[in-house]
């Protein structure tokens, strides 16, 4: 999911354990709403929670 375009999208609940959403267009809005854990890559880069 790097890269992806979603600031848009319903996240509620959406599981992105272990996705890697380095550079992806995402809020920390979204991200709080969706399943997230150690091994996520966040936008920034880095593993780990916001």
């Amino acid at each position: 999911l790097s890269y992806a375009h979603l600031e848009n999208a319903n996240l509620r609940g959406a599981n992105l354990c272990g996705a890697n959403l380095a550079n992806a267009k995402i809020t920390k809005e979204q991200l709080a709403q969706a399943k997230t854990n150690w091994t996520t890559v966040l936008p920034t880069g880095k593993r780990g929670f916001w």
